[in-house]
């Protein structure tokens, strides 16, 4: 069949341009081969399409009628085509991007006005959510790109480091009043802690960047909470101490709501208290012009 649709496309070709020669540089093929599909056509209707006129040739009875049939369908075919190729090259359409919101209120934002401005036909999306939901809706079809903050674990998808994030041990000066400031690994582990999660997302590669990766990790978590402002919140309360990026915690520490608490100096890690983030998408994802123009201006450095 495919090879009939082709040929279809080539007597609307010379019907149009008046030669095989002409129709050829139309096609980008040979007029040998146009002269080969015609034929092959001809053998498939069961009637002759041409007839020599003179030097020339013209469109039969049965061939003109076949082009009539083709005039009411193969324009608006072909522009459906034309439609659908410009909407890979324009940065035109809907593109899908979710991650932390604390992030993107530190990373995302300020970058958001040049995206926009120099795509004016570009109409973005953004959600916000956790990492692991992101990862998951990203292989689902769900969302387009994503920022995550583990490598996840889906060899569907391609992921590029785009950012760090600095970790910082938090807590009120009235809960360190009551519970003394911690220093030793020790003291620290007698501590109260808010976290994350269960997976104690930036409380671990914190505490391994302190005390090294063979110390146990703390276990008086009083609170997990998904949502690192309400973490914040809570250490300001005096509720425990917390772990978080150093861009959120600035302005509670700048204003004396949250003290720093820092560990003495070990030398049995050498690891730094650092978080990587990531740009995620689908191996799979169709190569569009509006998705390579967020993904790039994704990767690009601020």
């Amino acid at each position: 069949m495919a090879g009939n649709h082709e040929a279809l496309w080539t007597l609307w070709e010379v019907s149009r341009a008046g030669t095989h020669a002409a129709a050829a540089a139309r096609l980008g093929i040979t007029a040998s081969a146009v002269g080969q599909q015609l034929k092959a056509l001809e053998q498939r209707v069961g009637a002759a399409l041409f007839e020599r006129v003179g030097r020339g040739t013209r469109l039969t009875t049965a061939g003109a009628a076949l082009v009539a049939k083709l005039g009411a369908h193969l324009p608006a075919l072909d522009a459906a085509l034309e439609e659908a190729a410009e909407a890979q090259r324009a940065v035109r359409g809907e593109v899908s991007l979710a991650g932390p919101w604390p992030f993107f209120r530190y990373w995302l934002r300020p970058r958001l006005p040049t995206l926009l401005e120099r795509y004016p036909e570009l109409h973005l999306e953004v959600r916000f959510d956790v990492p692991s939901r992101v990862s998951r809706r990203l292989v689902e079809g769900e969302l387009d790109l994503g920022i995550v903050g583990l490598l996840p674990d889906a060899p569907g998808l391609e992921v590029h480091p785009v950012a760090q994030e600095r970790f910082v041990a938090v807590a009120s000066r009235a809960y360190l009043k009551r519970w003394g400031t911690p220093k030793s690994a020790r003291d620290f582990a007698a501590h109260r802690f808010i976290a994350f999660d269960s997976d104690l997302a930036m409380l671990s590669p914190w505490w391994r960047s302190a005390f090294g990766p063979k110390e146990p990790l703390p276990s008086r978590v009083v609170c997990r909470i998904a949502n690192l402002d309400e973490m914040l919140s809570l250490a300001e309360a005096g509720v425990g101490m917390t772990v978080l990026p150093d861009y959120l915690v600035e302005p509670a520490l700048s204003e004396g709501r949250v003290e720093s608490v820092t560990p003495e100096p070990n030398r049995r890690s050498a690891r730094r208290p650092f978080g990587t983030l990531y740009v995620a998408w689908r191996r799979t994802a169709a190569p569009t012009a509006r998705f390579l123009a967020v993904r790039d201006w994704l990767l690009e450095k601020p």
